[in-house]
């Protein structure tokens, strides 16, 4: 029996292809996200674009710009000599906060964030160790403990 089958069988939610089940959480989801007075395509368009708001605000504006998600992945890669500094020490802080606003800003979301109730959350890429639990199931989930974290904190104000 493989890890994600064991991960299903164990109550946990996989998401990362367009078309499966709870594609919406993953940061290429078609969400728009205000932040700053700007509207962001999607989540990850902003979390790319964080990499160079204080460092290269012409290219944080571009890359808000661009047509897709992947593209916009592909542009902050391209770049990386012209990220903040403690890009390293401050993704997950970012991660948290640009998560919080999509799912703030996005009602249904949020509904669907807090239906999974305690269920364990898995970004299944295959190609992504660090946000998602990589081809082996080892990763570190990164993205999948943001949104459990998220969800904690709506629950608790909802309260």
């Amino acid at each position: 029996m493989g890890v994600r089958e064991l991960a299903h069988r164990a109550g946990a939610i996989l998401f990362y292809h367009r078309h499966e089940p709870y594609y919406e959480f993953t940061n290429f989801s078609p969400h728009p996200v205000l932040w700053d007075g700007r509207s962001y395509p999607t989540a990850e368009h902003l979390f790319q674009a964080h990499k160079f708001f204080d460092t290269a605000p012409r290219l944080a504006e571009a890359i808000r710009r661009l047509p897709s998600p992947r593209a916009a992945l592909a542009e902050a890669g391209r770049n990386r000599d012209h990220q903040r500094a403690d890009w390293f020490e401050a993704n997950i802080l970012v991660m948290d906060a640009v998560l919080r606003a999509k799912f703030t800003q996005h009602r249904a979301l949020r509904a669907l964030l807090l239906d999974t109730g305690d269920a364990e959350l898995i970004e299944d890429s295959p190609v992504d160790a660090f946000w998602g639990w990589g081809s082996d199931g080892m990763g570190r989930n990164e993205l999948g403990r943001a949104l459990m974290r998220l969800r904690d904190k709506l629950r608790a104000k909802k309260r």
